[in-house]
């Protein structure tokens, strides 16, 4: 059953156009998303029950590398029921039916999920993935959109893989051990002994200024990677709470078109696209309401995908405040970032 044929059956059962049917899946899937993101559950008679999985990051010793594995939300899915059937709610609060037309809605939703399952036919959702036989095995596949979603807080995060010292090398340290031992003894008497003889002959005031000479320092890219996804692995121990939207910042620094987000701070993320259009969109709506927001570009696998944000705050109460002054519409897919790296955000400039 492909969603073509989904939406023909939706509207036979529901005695309505195909077009009316039409929205009315569209809309349900969208409801389905909004709510795996605040909730991260989700039980629909007929069909079954999804479920938002925490994988915390994880550290593997192997005889030739330390491997670091960034932490992972995952969308699994289940034909039993977990709790209550949410179908009737979701069309009364995000569909806006009235009571008796959302018992007809699900009862219909119902028929065609359980009947497309028994048959082992394919169905869709858009923006939840599909339902389809898998090497002889009915299943349920994930949209990448919604994983993406999902797994956003990570933003671009990889797999860090630190090379152990090898086991030749381990040997030729030990043939060599005996000789450094004496080596290392009479080079550093030698080299004291040059040293003194030319301190000996230098003026305090020479001293003094080599000694203020700046160091050179090195920074290596792949620590800077390691300790990010360490505190990571340091968050994702804590307890996975998932919030809303917001407006403005609160006392951070913010330059005409330019928002500062410091190191440890925490700013809201109000929507997600993959569509540079679509963003510059979303930009325009939510500055003609007001809201005043900007542009945090990511990769994930080489794709360039756009978060909109809004607010600056140097810690979580005050975000969360901010959401709850924020309009429902506005709030529903929106949640709290934490800022581990200083960075600088812009408006349109940021595409």
């Amino acid at each position: 059953m492909t969603n073509h044929d989904c939406v023909g059956e939706l509207a036979g059962l529901l005695d309505v156009e195909r077009q009316v049917a039409s929205s009315f899946l569209i809309d349900f899937s969208s409801a389905m998303v909004a709510e795996l993101l605040a909730v991260r559950k989700l039980s629909l008679k007929g069909l079954g029950s999804f479920t938002v999985t925490h994988h915390p990051a994880e550290k593997k010793n192997t005889a030739s590398a330390i491997i670091y594995t960034p932490p992972s939300d995952r969308l699994t899915f289940s034909r039993q029921l977990s709790g209550a059937d949410d179908t009737v709610r979701l069309a009364v609060t995000k569909l806006s039916m009235n009571p008796t037309d959302a018992e007809r809605f699900t009862g219909a939703l119902a028929s065609l999920f359980s009947g497309a399952a028994q048959q082992q036919r394919e169905i869709r959702l858009n923006g939840i993935g599909r339902f389809a036989l898998e090497q002889g095995l009915y299943s349920f596949v994930p949209e990448r959109s919604l994983e993406e979603l999902l797994n956003r807080e990570y933003q671009d995060l990889q797999e860090v893989v630190l090379p152990q010292l090898e086991p030749t090398q381990d040997k030729k340290e030990g043939k060599t051990g005996k000789k450094l031992r004496y080596i290392i003894p009479l080079s550093l008497f030698v080299l004291v002994a040059l040293l003194f003889g030319v301190f000996s002959v230098m003026k305090p005031k020479t001293i003094v200024s080599r000694s203020a000479e700046p160091q050179p320092v090195r920074i290596e890219r792949v620590a800077d990677h390691s300790e990010k996804l360490a505190a990571v692995v340091h968050r994702s121990t804590a307890p996975h709470r998932e919030l809303s939207v917001s407006p403005p910042s609160s006392g951070r620094e913010v330059a005409n078109d330019s928002l500062v987000l410091a190191q440890e701070s925490y700013t809201i993320v109000l929507v997600t696209f993959r569509k540079e259009e679509t963003i510059r969109k979303e930009v325009a709506r939510y500055r003609s309401e007001g809201i005043t927001v900007f542009v945090w570009p990511a990769y994930e696998k080489g794709i360039k995908y756009y978060r909109l944000v809004t607010g600056a705050f140097s810690d979580r109460n005050a975000a969360v405040e901010r959401i709850g002054q924020m309009a429902e519409k506005n709030a529903t897919n929106a949640y709290i970032q934490h800022v581990i790296k200083r960075v600088v955000l812009h408006g349109e400039k940021g595409l």
